[in-house]
């Protein structure tokens, strides 16, 4: 079977580590024999490209935030010249290397005609939803939706009144299709968490019902595992510096425990921009806690190796998180967790069987839970053994490769 990818991001140029379980599943599949090309964007391509690089085209453009503002009553040329040259990019592949199917992963920034085209030429669809792109207020931020469907201005209403009337409105509109994201056939995709597929129902996509679950899985042989255990002291966080996966709560957390007498240390590995950066060294610096706490830059692909070094992994998401993969990945490797209750997460999660919870947002809970864990004499090994003897039997790629690839074979049935 021939698969193509249609992703917003690819690895090593990826933002996420779902971005990288992409990846690993075009891998598991490539193993299986089938034939797979992936269809990403230009993101932050160098000059040279991605050395050593095959199947892979990064030649599709992300919209970025500035297209996104006032996008509706901006100038249709160029709307319309840049809708043209991602759908040139696509039938081009899709041309030359004629696949069975599509297989959708992140399409943030990505022009969304590009699925209404694939759609109504027939094309097999499967789509893995593990992000907010299918909510509504998301899909109908981009830029050709907004101007022909958002648009409230005397201007722009003018102009595709006359377009109209002299036929090129629907010419455009067939070579370039648009639509609401509930027109999309999602029946060949499925869900990362039961938190996404309630998230995408209340958000109104009627199709997010019937769509099955299957939970982010993961290659064990990218992972380091670990093996010695002792009373949690050595606590490490990863993730964005931002508002939403909460780095700050892990901060005072440790302020509250010195504040108890009890002193632990606390390694942040924060993607970011530069400001975010700066911020939290600040925050680190003002709380008083610089002796304990540090930011260790680190690059894409480093973290995995890096848990077995540490005794516990903090987790601090507030956003309602379809599904990280970074507890997964530490998880996973054995390294013990402290979870926020927090979207997906919390699904595969017991707490005090296979990890320990706390109410997100709340330092106080969260240095409680720390407590909690410092007083495991194991050091929290049968807990983590459990959760990694349990996540391996159900999230690894082996497992669910073949649940992948029996949906890409259906879609092609249908």
């Amino acid at each position: 079977m021939k698969v193509l990818i249609l992703t917003a991001l690819y690895p090593p140029l990826g933002a996420s580590g779902h971005d990288d379980r992409c990846r690993q599943v075009v891998e598991a599949l490539s193993k299986s024999g089938h034939k797979l090309q992936v269809l990403t964007s230009d993101y932050r391509l160098p000059p040279m490209g991605v050395l050593g690089e095959k199947g892979v085209y990064r030649q599709l453009q992300l919209h970025d935030a500035k297209d996104l503002e006032n996008a509706a009553d901006e100038p249709f040329r160029e709307k319309y010249e840049y809708e043209l040259a991602q759908a040139r990019v696509l039938y081009k592949r899709i041309e030359r290397f004629q696949p069975d199917v599509v297989y959708v992963w992140n399409v943030s920034g990505v022009s969304k005609s590009l699925l209404f085209t694939l759609q109504e030429q027939g094309t097999p669809l499967v789509y893995d939803l593990h992000n907010d792109w299918c909510k509504a207020e998301v899909f109908d931020r981009d830029p050709w939706i907004q101007w022909w469907q958002g648009s409230r201005a005397l201007g722009t209403k003018c102009y595709q009144f006359y377009l109209k009337m002299i036929g090129a409105a629907r010419r455009h509109l067939r070579n370039l299709p648009v639509g609401q994201v509930n027109e999309l056939d999602l029946s060949n995709g499925y869900v990362a968490s039961e938190s996404l597929r309630e998230q995408l129902k209340a958000a109104g996509l009627e199709q997010a019902a019937a769509l099955p679950v299957l939970y982010p899985a993961l290659d064990t042989n990218h992972l380091t595992f670990k093996f010695s255990y002792e009373p949690a002291r050595k606590f490490v966080w990863a993730g964005r510096l931002n508002a939403e996966k909460a780095p700050a709560v892990a901060l005072r957390a440790v302020g509250v425990l010195k504040d108890r007498g009890v002193n632990v240390s606390l390694d942040f590995y924060g993607k970011g921009e530069p400001s975010d950066r700066k911020a939290m060294r600040s925050l680190i610096n003002s709380s008083g806690l610089s002796a304990s706490v540090r930011m260790i830059g680190i690059r894409p692909g480093e973290l995995v190796a890096k848990y077995a070094a540490y005794d516990a992994l903090l987790f601090t998401s507030q956003c309602n998180d379809p599904f990280p993969i970074t507890p997964l990945e530490a998880m996973m490797s054995g390294l013990p967790t402290i979870l926020s209750r927090d979207g997906g997460i919390k699904e595969i999660a017991e707490d005090g069987e296979t990890a320990l919870l706390y109410e997100a947002g709340d330092a106080e809970a969260l240095a409680d839970a720390m407590q909690r864990m410092m007083a495991l004499q194991d050091g929290g090994a049968a807990m983590a053994k459990k959760c990694m003897e349990r996540l391996q039997a159900q999230h690894s790629l082996d497992t669910v490769a073949s649940r992948i690839e029996a949906l890409l074979f259906a879609s092609v049935k249908s």
